[in-house]
C-alpha cells in the first residue's frame, strides 16, 4: 500500500511542478487577477 501511495503522490507532485513551470509568468486563467511579482524576486532572477 505504501508503494502505491508513494507512486501516486510522486506523480501528482511532478504534474504540479510541470504545470507551475509552464504557467510561470503567464496571465491568470480568467484574466481577472494578475498578482504583481515582488521586487525581491525580480532581483533574485536578474542575479542568477
Amino acid at each position: 500500500m505504501k508503494k502505491i501511495t508513494n507512486t501516486l503522490l510522486t506523480a501528482v507532485a511532478k504534474a504540479g511542478k510541470n504545470a507551475a513551470v509552464k504557467t510561470c509568468g503567464a496571465a491568470s486563467f480568467f484574466y481577472c487577477y494578475q498578482p504583481k511579482e515582488p521586487e525581491a524576486l525580480k532581483k533574485m532572477m536578474k542575479n542568477k
